[in-house]
């Protein structure tokens, strides 16, 4: 399969940016190769582990002092700076003094620099536009696989290559993923790690609690909460404390809050299947630390996939209609995606990915959504699966997606 994915939906937010950026996300998230490939700039200058800056037209190194003459001497050009974060601590203070006056796309996927630059009390508020790059939007990555593969393993494919970096390893995701998971789980852990900075690493373990705690299905703030308490991370178990984690996790695009729309509570959720899985055998059978057989990898990864696939529509449906994605959560049944606007909901989908659904299945779906003045759509990889057609749901399968994103 092509290696090339274009990020159509990104290019079209970039040209609404201005003269400074801050371009910020999670690691491995596409950011270099989006900036180098698809926007235009003079210069690219790329920042070194070691602090070294590297000049990647001439492929040389040059001085910080350098750089900054030349940031001020040719206001004009087009600068980008890649993992600035490792430049000098007073860079800062040099881009509160000059910013204003550069035309400069600054990079960086570190925790602590997204607090401190996104953060209220920042400096640099109003002279850097932000400009976060996420994982690939599901519009794209379905239009990157249309042709290459249909049905069910269209959509499949789309949900894990939404990881950039997976693009190239992944032919049969069923296969290559737990694969992936065990043969590439330094790359993984690495990912991961990277994120932090030294200056983080007494929270390091907040960090890493909360990803696991939502893996293991403590979604809730609360539950979370009561998760690292148990664990001696919290003094006490109290949700408030980490408000500002979750914050900063879903600043940075680690985590998304999903909203209850019946209740008085927010889910939390893994942004990426991929860290979801590696968190939900971590927590489950320390796998960071010993080897797991790659077939008890692969269970996991069949069982969590429609949980997968229910998130990955909600994302897409609530692009494609341009409204709020949802959750109803009931004491006998859950609504997988509820599209709301201004706390009316307005468009309500039962997802049900796998290869056969009976008429009781059907009849449930039925019964639950009666109650629901909403328009009521249920989503299988093909029509065929059903044993019967619901009454009054629009049945919506792989090929009327594909027609939706056009």
């Amino acid at each position: 399969m092509a290696i090339i994915l274009v990020r159509y939906t990104d290019i079209e937010r970039w040209k609404k940016t201005g003269k400074r950026v801050l371009v910020y996300g999670r690691r491995k998230t596409g950011k270099t190769f989006f900036l180098k490939n698809f926007t235009s700039y003079d210069e690219y200058f790329f920042v070194k582990r070691d602090g070294e800056i590297l000049d990647l037209k001439s492929v040389k190194t040059i001085s910080y002092e350098y750089l900054k003459d030349l940031l001020i001497r040719e206001k004009e050009k087009r600068v980008v700076i890649d993992e600035f974060h490792r430049l000098p601590e007073e860079f800062l203070d040099f881009l509160q003094a000059y910013g204003s006056e550069l035309n400069l796309v600054l990079v960086t996927s570190t925790l602590w620099l997204s607090r401190k630059i996104l953060g209220e009390s920042s400096p640099l508020l109003g002279i850097f536009e932000e400009f976060k790059l996420d994982l690939i939007d599901e519009r794209d990555v379905l239009k990157f696989l249309k042709g290459k593969l249909e049905g069910k393993k269209l959509i499949d494919t789309a949900i894990y290559l939404r990881e950039p970096w997976l693009i190239p390893l992944v032919q049969d995701v069923h296969e290559d993923i737990p694969r992936i998971l065990v043969e590439e789980k330094n790359t993984i852990e690495r990912l991961i790690g990277e994120i932090f900075r030294e200056e983080e690493r007494q929270l390091k373990s907040s960090y890493i609690s909360i990803l696991s705690a939502i893996s293991s299905g403590r979604t809730k703030s609360s539950e979370i909460s009561s998760f690292m308490f148990s664990r001696k991370i919290l003094p006490k178990d109290d949700p408030s404390i980490i408000q500002p984690y979750l914050k900063t996790l879903s600043n940075i695009g680690i985590i998304e809050k999903i909203k209850i729309l019946n209740k008085k509570f927010d889910l939390y959720v893994h942004k990426s299947p991929l860290l979801d899985i590696y968190f939900l055998l971590d927590s489950k059978y320390g796998f960071s630390e010993i080897e797991i057989p790659q077939q008890e990898v692969k269970k996991i990864f069949e069982d969590r996939l429609p949980f997968h696939a229910e998130l990955f529509f909600g994302r897409l449906f609530s692009k494609i209609f341009g409204l709020k994605f949802g959750k109803i959560m009931e004491k006998d049944y859950d609504i997988d995606v509820a599209l709301f606007s201004h706390k009316k909901i307005k468009m309500i989908f039962e997802i049900k990915w796998k290869n056969f659904v009976n008429k009781e299945e059907i009849e449930k779906i039925e019964n639950v959504f009666s109650s629901m003045e909403a328009e009521k759509f249920l989503v299988v990889p093909e029509a065929s699966i059903l044993e019967r057609i619901p009454k009054g749901i629009e049945v919506v399968d792989v090929n009327r997606i594909l027609e939706m994103i056009g």
